[in-house]
């Protein structure tokens, strides 16, 4: 996979696995962190459900979210990587991350979504990037403009309104 033990000052990235479901309940059933992911009722079956997913996008992109980790106590903190998406039937590369609402305001979401960034970048994988939000989410909101990105359009994303974020080579390689 792509981001395998890609690091950061204070994370690392590794392949999600099907063990990762009981850390990640935290996360799956926590109203708050995923208000805007819409899991429905069965949390256990929808955090197996979505680990699979991530096993299959792997497989067929080599590409995903991730695990995040701590790297001082090795600690799951979230998910954060690269999804390839479909938005308005035109592929792009997606900044996508999730964190454990224990561990909002550490800057974890907008340090690996920019190592994600660079990334995509420095690999010469795409000539723009683009993060998919909901409209009222405007914690992700602000993790997409702190990793360089401006919004671009609305649309409507697999069923729900979505505003579009992106940011293009050229004005990365004009801020780094």
């Amino acid at each position: 996979m792509y981001l395998e033990q890609l690091q950061t000052p204070r994370l690392i990235f590794r392949s999600l696995t099907l063990s990762d479901k009981e850390p990640l309940l935290e996360f799956f059933t926590d109203q708050v962190a995923t208000e805007f992911l819409f899991p429905g009722g069965d949390i256990e079956k929808f955090a197996s459900e979505w680990l699979k997913n991530q096993l299959r996008r792997y497989e067929s992109t080599g590409c995903g979210l991730c695990a995040v980790e701590l790297r001082a106590t090795g600690e799951l903190v979230g998910q954060c990587g690269l999804l390839r998406q479909f938005v308005d039937g035109i592929p792009k590369w997606e900044v996508g991350y999730h964190f454990i609402r224990r561990f909002w305001g550490n800057g974890y979401a907008t340090e690996a979504a920019m190592a994600c960034r660079d990334f995509c970048f420095e690999n010469e994988m795409a000539e723009t990037i683009i993060s998919l939000i909901h409209p009222d989410n405007a914690r992700s909101e602000a993790v997409a403009r702190r990793n360089g990105m401006t919004f671009w359009k609305d649309t409507n994303f697999k069923g729900n309104p979505t505003r579009v974020f992106r940011i293009r080579r050229d004005d990365w390689e004009q801020s780094s």
